[in-house]
């Protein structure tokens, strides 16, 4: 079959430059590598191989010959020269502006490429995939009384597909898992490791859904055909056994949890560490049925979804849309007819593409993985980086444009010797790519310490790709976009004097010269109003920020703090832990339940209620379930009725306001003694509960209920009477080890668990703050150096004035005035479009704190004070320097 043809663009530039004499042996030799490219690492490594390529193969053995009529070229080549070495002659000559246009590039462009490199990071994941065009994700779309989304589908779903859909080429099925580890060495020793989250079980047909490993032990096909084989990574396989060859792996023992044996049978290693597939456990899919994995695993069940258990498709190359959409409609009818009650809840499948599970926040990516990335923040951040590096640009173009009439002189010489306007601007947009690439060189150290330096707030694994070839290519792109944008238009400026009014000196620093007013006006006011947006924005995300953290959550979280007890050990246990636990002075009360009142995910069931009409009412309800100790830890109030009571028969539970009310109850005290059901299960209402934020406030607070479980309750609440926590928790670490000889105690505090609801957010306001430095150091550089030149222009205007009594404060009114106008017409703008953008922002919080004016005003005056502290101690030596210095001037 005939392979893919190149990129006709650098196809095309190789035939213009390339002999004819190689052209066709060269060609071929290029075109065999990019399909070998193309059948490692996908389409679009290797087109960007193939200009890689044709750069390299431009060389003196493969140019064209031709038979030159003139030494044009030549002369080109000796321009080109000369043009450099009087560009580095100013640039040494002109040290302060050089170091400022330096410097704020720098700054712009290290931001810059840091940024753009961890978009470019994020917007990679998975597109290494062979056919990822034809990989799918069937999730579950929730309806009726309860809503949402599920990544994961029913357990009979694979079985039904694979008896049904012909046009599936392959199916992977995934359970993901998270347990200890130990192995067991030949002969006997035992090696224990933390928690490992990155464990799934799949069988055979993973590996050719997901085709991303590369085999160094084992096969495919048969490394996963039987319980109990194992396949592992390279670099796991190394974590577990110590630095031996991949073939001496297999056959090792490692023992996931207490009591689930396993031996090597495999080892891969992965193509690309930008993929969210990143297991380095895989268990063959049988071991579940034949392990105690099974009593977890709700096998056979249409109506139960786990969210661990996820199912992937892989279709032929000729279904169509039609066909996979009439896949889909006959499953959800199958579906349909397993729901016992359809008319107040039901479930519908739907297909994600492979391309779309890393950028989905609802649906998410596995259970214990990292979060789905949000493509709005992506844009956000790839807008602050152009800001950034446009500032600089801006910048740059305002210092060269001010002192453009410095090299009047220059260009009335070369003018009058007959140098062309497009020679002199060659001239001038050589030394602006020249400081560009000094700038350049000064931003790699800036970008790489500075992902060091907030390395907190870049996702795990990213790294600036130095040893990549394209990175290199793409900052040489840079630096020449950025060297003409930012040298084009002063170019243009310093060229077009008159030789005759440059050679006498009498241009003059006007709109016809010397750089247009207007046009330095209009980038100076654009600067600040990129940096007062970022000052705005970023102090209103600090104060959202900081509402949400001190806002009152309706329950106790400082000094409290829960753990878990292992699932795999018996309740025995656990109340031997109990009994120890209440002998500490330190604890003031104990509680044991399923999961503290607020944490990141959530349990809900569908729940009936029928009023004095028969009415039915039918509402999904978050539950909470425990002992009834729970409220005293969390001190929860109750507005009507008492605690629920633990009883063998009688079901009772306490719900919150929110539920009372949307059961029609207005009064508290009235929904006492209501029955609310699920399936057989009927409870009486005991109690209401005061409403409390059992989620974040990006959510309004939504139908809870409480009822007793102590039976599968394995998590365990207490409330310290004392500050000292590290002692304490010293000593329930005694208690705990003399249990669990094999399990450290992992202990979280409540205040923690709250923060951690605003993790994106407290990152997003860091990245909005550096940035926010960033921008108004660039924009300071600038206005430092503008007037430095202004005062230089001015400087017998100030001596004279300063003989006929001006003081220092009329002087330095006049050499800011301008700037400060700039600076007030840029908050001016800046007010509309930071208002849009906060509440574009805000709209995803239920709960937000009012963003007044004074917060609006507090930008500008920030802007205004730091402008004014960049440029007054210049102002102030020049308003008190003697008058009769600056009227010796020239």
């Amino acid at each position: 079959m005939k392979g893919l043809e190149p990129p006709k663009l650098p196809l095309k530039l190789f035939r213009l430059y390339c002999s004819d004499e190689r052209l066709e042996e060269l060609e071929g030799d290029l075109y065999e590598v990019f399909q070998e490219r193309i059948a490692e690492k996908g389409t679009r490594f290797a087109s960007l191989f193939y200009w890689w390529l044709v750069i390299r193969s431009f060389r003196s053995f493969a140019l064209k010959r031709t038979k030159m009529k003139n030494k044009g070229h030549l002369l080109s080549v000796a321009s080109l020269a000369h043009n450099i070495k009087i560009a580095w002659r100013n640039i040494i000559r002109r040290k302060t502006t050089t170091a400022i246009n330096v410097t704020g590039l720098a700054i712009g462009i290290g931001g810059f490429v840091a940024i753009y490199s961890l978009v470019s990071y994020e917007l990679s994941f998975n597109k290494h995939l062979p056919d990822r065009d034809r990989i799918y994700r069937v999730y579950t779309e929730f309806g009726g009384a309860f809503s949402g989304t599920n990544p994961a589908v029913a357990t009979p779903i694979p079985d039904y597909l694979e008896e049904s859909a012909s046009i599936i080429e392959s199916l992977a099925r995934v359970y993901t898992f998270q347990t200890k580890v130990k192995t067991k060495g030949d002969e006997g020793e035992i090696k224990k490791f933390d928690w490992n989250n990155k464990i799934a079980f799949v069988d055979h047909r993973y590996f050719n859904v997901i085709d991303q490993y590369e085999w160094l032990a084992g096969t495919a096909n048969n490394s996963l055909d039987k319980p109990n084989q194992l396949v592992i990574t390279k670099d796991q396989g190394e974590k577990y056994f110590g630095g031996i060859p991949p073939l001496d792996m297999i056959g090792k023992q490692v023992i996931y949890g207490d009591s689930l044996n396993v031996i090597v049978s495999g080892v891969v290693s992965l193509n690309s560490s930008k993929t969210d597939f990143n297991f380095t456990d895989l268990i063959s899919f049988s071991t579940i049925d034949a392990t105690w994995v099974k009593e977890q695993f709700p096998k056979g069940e249409w109506t139960s979804v786990n969210s661990s258990w996820q199912l992937y498709l892989k279709f032929h190359s000729q279904a169509t849309e039609d066909q996979i959409g009439e896949i889909l409609e006959d499953l959800n009818r199958e579906m349909a007819s397993h729901e016992s009650d359809s008319e107040t809840w039901h479930t519908e499948l739907a297909l994600q593409p492979v391309d779309d599970i890393h950028y989905d926040l609802n649906v998410g990516i596995f259970d214990h993985s990292r979060s789905a990335t949000d493509l709005k923040t992506l844009n956000i951040l790839l807008g602050v980086a152009i800001a950034l590096l446009s500032i600089a640009i801006f910048n740059f173009i305002n210092l060269e444009t001010a002192q453009a009439i410095n090299k009047s002189k220059e260009v009335g010489l070369r003018k009058s010797m007959g140098i062309s306007k497009p020679s002199l601007i060659g001239r001038f947009l050589t030394e602006s790519t020249m400081v560009t690439f000094l700038a350049a060189i000064v931003s790699l150290p800036v970008s790489f310490y500075g992902v060091k330096l907030f390395s907190d707030l870049v996702p795990q694994g990213f790294s600036i790709e130095w040893t990549n070839p394209f990175f290199w290519i793409y900052l040489m792109a840079l630096v020449l976009i950025v060297g003409f944008l930012a040298g084009v238009y002063p170019a243009f400026i310093a060229s077009s004097y008159s030789p005759v009014q440059a050679l006498k000196s009498t241009i003059k620093f006007s709109a016809k010269s010397g750089g247009s007013q207007a046009i330095r006006k209009v980038l100076i006011t654009s600067q600040f109003v990129f940096s007062q947006l970022l000052v705005i924005c970023t102090i209103a995300i600090v104060w959202q920020v900081s509402y949400m953290l001190d806002k009152e959550m309706g329950f106790k979280d400082e000094g409290v703090i829960y753990f878990e007890t292992p699932r795999y050990e018996n309740k025995e246990k656990q109340q031997v832990l109990l009994n120890e636990i209440q002998r500490i002075p330190q604890i003031q009360s104990m509680s044991v339940h399923q999961s503290p009142p607020a944490r990141n995910g959530w349990s809900t069931s569908t729940m009936k209620f029928y009023d004095q009409d028969s009415t039915e009412t039918v509402q999904s309800v978050h539950q909470k379930r425990g002992d009834e100790h729970y409220f005293d830890v969390y001190q929860l109030e109750l507005l009507a009725g008492r605690n629920i009571k633990e009883s063998d028969g009688k079901l009772e539970t306490v719900i919150n306001e929110t539920y009372a009310k949307m059961l029609g109850f207005e009064v508290p005290q009235a929904a006492i003694g209501a029955k609310v059901s699920n399936g057989e299960r009927v409870y009486e209402v005991v109690g209401i509960l005061k409403d409390f934020h059992f989620q974040s406030l990006h959510v309004a607070i939504e139908p809870l209920m409480y009822s007793y479980d102590e039976k599968y309750s394995r998590c365990i609440g207490l409330s310290l009477a004392t500050k000292d926590l590290p002692s304490t928790i010293n000593e329930l670490t005694d208690v705990w080890s003399n249990i669990y000889l094999d399990e450290p105690l992992e202990v979280k505090f409540m205040d923690e668990m709250v923060e951690s609801f605003y993790e994106t957010e407290k990152r997003t306001s860091k990245v909005a703050g550096v940035a926010t430095v960033i921008a108004i150091l660039i924009s300071c550089l600038g206005l430092f150096g503008l007037i430095s030149y202004n005062i230089i222009q001015k400087s017998k205007e100030v001596g004279i004035r300063k003989v006929l009594g001006a003081s220092v404060l009329n002087i330095g009114t006049i050499l800011s005035k301008e700037f400060l106008i700039l600076i007030l017409i840029a908050f001016l703008i800046a007010i509309p479009v930071a208002y849009f953008l906060i509440n574009s922002w805000m709209e995803d919080f239920t709960y937000k704190t009012t963003i007044s004016w004074w917060i609006y005003g507090l930008g500008g005056f920030i802007s205004i004070a730091i402008a004014l502290m960049s440029i007054g101690l210049k102002i102030w030596r020049a308003s008190d320097a003697n008058p009769v210095d600056s009227l010796r001037y020239e």
